[in-house]
C-alpha cells in the first residue's frame, strides 16, 4: 500500500501488472483503477451499432475474472438455437481462447484468424497492431447473426475513460471473482454500463457474508433480481485453461443460464441451418 502511494504521488501509473490491477480494487476511488490500466487504443469499433447485428459483451470486472471462460460458456449457450460469432480482441500473446477452437480454418486479410468449435465460430486477432488501432468484427454473409465479444481485462478499461461507448444497444455481461477486492472494482465497471448488465459470479454459490457487506448498491440490486449467476471454478480448466474440449458440465450450464437471462427463450431468433451437433473432434489433421 505504501509503494502505491508513492507512484501515485509520482505520477507513475502505466507500468503495472496485471496484480496490480487487482489490488487496485482496494482504492476507494475509481480514478485510480481507471488510470492504472488505460488502454493505448481510443474508442473501441465494436460498439452496438458497429456490428452489424445484436452483439453481447463479455467485460471482466477485475484482472483474472475469467471473462474468455465466461464468453466461451455464453457463446456455446447462444448458439444452441442459433449462429453465434465468438469475438476476442485480445493480444495474441494474452487470449484466453488461443486453443480453444477444435479446427483452425487461417487468417484473412483484415487480421483475424478463424476457427471453428462445433457450432460455433471462433474469431481470434493474428496479430497485434502497430498503431493501436483495432480492426472491426469480421465481417460475414450472415447479418443475422449474434456476436459475443470477449473483451479482456485490458479493453473493458476503456469502459471508465469511454462511458457507454462500447455498449450502446449490446448485453453486457460482467465477469466478477467472489472476493472483496473483486466486488468492489466489479462495481466501479458497472457503474459504466449503460443499460442493466448481467453479472457471471465465478466462484462458490454461497458467497461469504464479508463478500455480501463489500457488494455496492448496483451489485446488490442484481442479485435481488436475480441477475447474477454462480459460475464453479473447475480443478481442471484452471491449470489447462480452455481447450477444444467440452466445458465441464456445470460451466456449461452457468453458460445456458447467462445466456437465458440476455436472450429470453420468447425472443425471436434467426433462422439459419442447424449444424450437426458437435462430437468433440475435427476432420483428420484438425483435432485437438
Amino acid at each position: 500500500m505504501r509503494a502505491a502511494v508513492i507512484a501515485i504521488r509520482a505520477g507513475i501509473f502505466d507500468d503495472v501488472s496485471e496484480v496490480d490491477d487487482v489490488c487496485a480494487g482496494h482504492a476507494s476511488s475509481a480514478a485510480v483503477a481507471r488510470t492504472a490500466c488505460r488502454p493505448a487504443a481510443g474508442p473501441m469499433p465494436w460498439a452496438g451499432d458497429d456490428v452489424g447485428g445484436p452483439m453481447v459483451l463479455a467485460a471482466a470486472g477485475h484482472a483474472g475474472a475469467g471473462a474468455s471462460t465466461v464468453a466461451l460458456a455464453v457463446a456455446e449457450g447462444l448458439a444452441e438455437s442459433r449462429r453465434v460469432h465468438l469475438v476476442d480482441y485480445a493480444e495474441p500473446v494474452r487470449s484466453g481462447l488461443v486453443a480453444a477452437s477444435s479446427i483452425e480454418l487461417g487468417t484473412d486479410g483484415a487480421g483475424w484468424r478463424h476457427g471453428r468449435r462445433g457450432g460455433l465460430d471462433v474469431f481470434r486477432l493474428a496479430r497485434r497492431s502497430a498503431d493501436g488501432e483495432l480492426p472491426p468484427v469480421p465481417e460475414t454473409d450472415d447479418a443475422e447473426r449474434l456476436v459475443v465479444v470477449d473483451a479482456g481485462w485490458s479493453l473493458t478499461c476503456a469502459l471508465l475513460d469511454f462511458p457507454g461507448s462500447l455498449v450502446r444497444g449490446a448485453m453486457v455481461v460482467v465477469v466478477t471473482r467472489v472476493t472483496v477486492p473483486a466486488v468492489r472494482q466489479t462495481e466501479h465497471l458497472l457503474g459504466a454500463v449503460d443499460g442493466t448488465a448481467v453479472v457471471a459470479a465465478v466462484g462458490p454459490a454461497r458467497w461469504p457474508q464479508v463478500v455480501e457487506a463489500s457488494c455496492g448498491p448496483q451489485l446488490r440490486e442484481l442479485r435481488v433480481r436475480g441477475r447474477v449467476v454462480p459460475v464453479p471454478v473447475d480443478r481442471r480448466l484452471e491449470p489447462a485453461g480452455l481447450t477444444g474440449d467440452r466445458l465441464p458440465k456445470p460451466v456449461a450450464a452457468a453458460g445456458r443460464a447467462l445466456a437465458a437471462l440476455l436472450v429470453p427463450s420468447g425472443s425471436p431468433q434467426p433462422r439459419h441451418r442447424r449444424r450437426p451437433a458437435w462430437s468433440g473432434t475435427g476432420p483428420a489433421g484438425h483435432t485437438r
